[in-house]
């Protein structure tokens, strides 16, 4: 009984050898699998990812260069950017930003007040001026 089951295997195994398929359908199937190769992602070779890795450390050197000419280099660690333009506008709002902060923190004197009548006339040499400016008569 196992030797007839062995013999119907390997008449099987014979029958699968021996099937044929037409010359357009393996055409077919031949182009069928080329699309579907182009269509699955390319691996990069080790020379590709060398560039890009050496790409990457150009465009942050740059980034760095430039937040350091433009006065901004404390930035450098916070400034995440994929290209130049994107830099240039991050730089111009950076420095507007800082530009203001310098304007609103810097010295405003407080005792420097406006010259008032009786020194200007004093200034112009008007002793009429200084005088009714005492009184108030201006």
């Amino acid at each position: 009984m196992e030797e007839n089951q062995e013999v119907i295997e390997q008449q099987e195994e014979v029958t699968e050898v021996q099937e044929t398929v037409s010359k357009e359908e393996y055409d077919l199937l031949v182009t069928e699998l080329e699309e579907l190769k182009s269509k699955l992602p390319q691996e990069k070779s080790e020379s590709e990812l060398a560039i890009e890795a050496k790409e990457k450390e150009l465009f942050k050197k740059e980034v760095n260069l430039t937040l350091k000419e433009s006065g901004l280099e404390q930035f450098a660690e916070i400034i995440k950017v994929s290209d130049a333009d994107e830099l240039n506008t991050t730089v111009d709002v950076l420095k507007k930003i800082v530009n203001e902060i310098k304007v609103s923190t810097g010295y405003v004197p407080t005792e420097h007040a406006k010259q008032d009548a009786y020194n200007t006339a004093k200034s112009k040499g008007d002793t009429k001026g200084m005088i009714k400016s005492l009184f108030g008569l201006n």
